[in-house]
């Protein structure tokens, strides 16, 4: 006959084994949108560069 005790262990063992496949799914999410904040940032600082090469060009065309 099982007791309260011995089913114990099993739901722990799935309650840590859930919370490890909820873990890791958080920690996948962060990461991309830690790769999408990194591409944000460096599309803007490149946005003045490039901002600041086309108007030389079209300042070079007005010549």
């Amino acid at each position: 006959m099982a007791t309260l005790l011995s089913t114990q262990p099993q739901k722990t063992r799935y309650y840590q084994t859930d919370q490890q496949v909820k873990y890791l799914h958080l920690e996948a999410e962060i990461d991309m949108l830690l790769q999408k904040l990194t591409n944000l940032k460096q599309q803007q600082q490149l946005l003045p560069k490039l901002s600041y090469k086309s108007s030389e060009s079209v300042e070079l065309n007005a010549d």
